[in-house]
C-alpha cells in the first residue's frame, strides 16, 4: 500500500511539473503510461491480495514502473530545457527590442532638440528683422512728423508775411538823396537754394534719402558733415548713429564698431543707446569675435532688460551657444 501510495504521489508531482505543458503530444503519452501503470500495480495488488499473483509478478511490476519513472525524468528534463530555451530566446528578443526602441526614442529625442533648437534660431532672426524693420518705421515716422511741424512752420510764416505785405504802407518820407533799391534795403540777406548746406535740415535730409536709397557712402559722408558743421543740434546725435548704421549696411563691421562706440560714448543716455550696442554686438559676431559679442549682449540684458533689444540678445546668445554646441558635436563625430 505504501508502494501505491508514493507511486501516486510521484505521478501528481509529475503532473504538477508539467501542467504548463499539457497540449503536448509527449506529455499526454508520459500520462497515459502512468496511468497504465498505476492499474496494473493495482491489478497486481488486488491479484496479491486475493492470493493469485506470485512474487515474481511483483518484482517484474516494480522493474516496469522504474523503467517508467526513468522515462518519465528524461521526458521532464527534455521538457524543462525546452522551456529554458524558450525563455532564453524570449529574454534576448526582449533585450533587444527594448534596446532598438531606446536608440529609437534617444534619436527621436535629440532630432526633436535639434529642431527645437533650430526654430529658436530662426524665431531669433525673424525678430531681429522685426526689430529693425519697427525701428525704421519708428524713425521714418519720426522724421515726417519734424517735417510737417516745420512745414507748418513755415506755412505760418508766409501767412505772416502777406498779412504785412498786405497792409497799406506808411507815406514815403521826403528823402533828400537818392531813393535805395528794394534789394539794397532787404540787406544781404540770402534765401536757401536747394544744394545749400548750411541749412542743417536740408543736408539731415538728404543724408537719410541716401542712405534709404542704399548709396551709404554719400550717405555716410553727409552725416559727417552734419555732426562737423552743427555739433549741438538736436539732430546731431542722430547723425552719429546713423554714421554706424551706414557702416554695418556696407558690412564694414570695424567702422561700425568704431563709430557706435564714438556715439555710445558722446550720448549714453540717448534713447538710441542699446539700439547702437546690439548693433555693435552684431559686428563683433559677424567678425567672427563671438565672445565679445556675447560680453556685450548680456550687457544689454542686464542695462535694459524689458527692452525689445534685451529680448533679441537673448534669442542671440542662445543662437551662439547652439552653432557651439553643434562644432563639438560635429568634432566628436570625426
Amino acid at each position: 500500500m505504501s508502494m501505491t501510495t508514493e507511486f501516486t504521489e510521484y505521478s501528481m508531482g509529475a503532473v504538477k511539473e508539467t501542467g504548463s505543458f499539457k497540449n503536448n503530444r509527449r506529455f499526454r503519452a508520459l500520462i497515459i503510461i502512468k496511468l497504465c501503470a498505476l492499474c496494473g500495480l493495482l491489478m497486481l495488488i488486488a491479484l496479491a491480495m486475493t492470493g493469485c499473483a506470485s512474487s515474481g509478478d511483483i518484482e517484474s511490476l516494480k522493474k516496469n514502473v522504474d523503467v517508467a519513472r526513468i522515462d518519465e525524468k528524461q521526458e521532464i528534463a527534455q521538457l524543462k530545457a525546452s522551456v529554458d530555451e524558450l525563455k532564453s530566446d524570449l529574454a534576448s528578443l526582449k533585450d533587444q527590442g527594448v534596446s532598438a526602441l531606446r536608440e529609437s526614442q534617444s534619436s527621436l529625442l535629440t532630432r526633436v532638440g535639434d529642431l527645437s533648437r533650430e526654430i529658436q534660431v530662426l524665431q531669433g532672426r525673424f525678430d531681429e528683422n522685426k526689430y529693425f524693420i519697427d525701428k525704421t518705421v519708428k524713425d521714418l515716422l519720426a522724421e515726417k512728423d519734424l517735417q510737417q511741424a516745420r512745414i507748418a512752420g513755415l506755412e505760418n510764416e508766409i501767412k505772416d508775411l502777406k498779412n504785412k505785405n498786405q497792409q497799406p504802407a506808411p507815406p514815403a518820407a521826403v528823402s533828400e538823396g537818392p531813393v535805395a533799391p528794394a534789394a539794397v534795403q532787404a540787406g544781404d540777406q540770402k534765401a536757401a537754394t536747394p544744394t545749400d548746406y548750411t541749412v542743417p535740415q536740408k543736408l539731415y535730409d538728404d543724408a537719410q534719402i541716401d542712405f534709404k536709397g542704399k548709396h551709404y557712402d554719400e550717405a555716410k559722408k553727409k552725416f559727417e558733415k552734419f555732426t562737423n558743421d552743427f555739433p549741438k543740434l538736436t539732430l546731431t546725435p542722430n547723425a552719429y548713429f546713423w554714421i554706424g548704421e551706414t557702416c554695418y549696411a556696407e558690412k564694414k563691421y570695424e567702422d561700425a564698431i568704431l563709430a557706435y562706440e564714438s556715439f555710445l560714448k558722446k550720448y549714453p543716455s540717448n534713447e538710441k543707446a542699446k539700439g547702437a550696442m546690439l548693433k555693435q554686438a552684431y559686428s563683433f559676431i559677424e567678425m567672427g569675435d563671438k565672445k565679445t559679442g556675447k560680453v556685450i549682449l548680456e550687457r544689454i540684458i542686464e542695462k535694459y532688460p524689458q527692452s525689445a533689444e534685451a529680448e533679441l540678445a537673448e534669442k542671440k546668445i542662445a543662437e551662439i551657444l547652439h552653432s557651439s554646441d553643434g562644432s563639438k558635436n560635429k568634432k566628436k563625430k570625426k
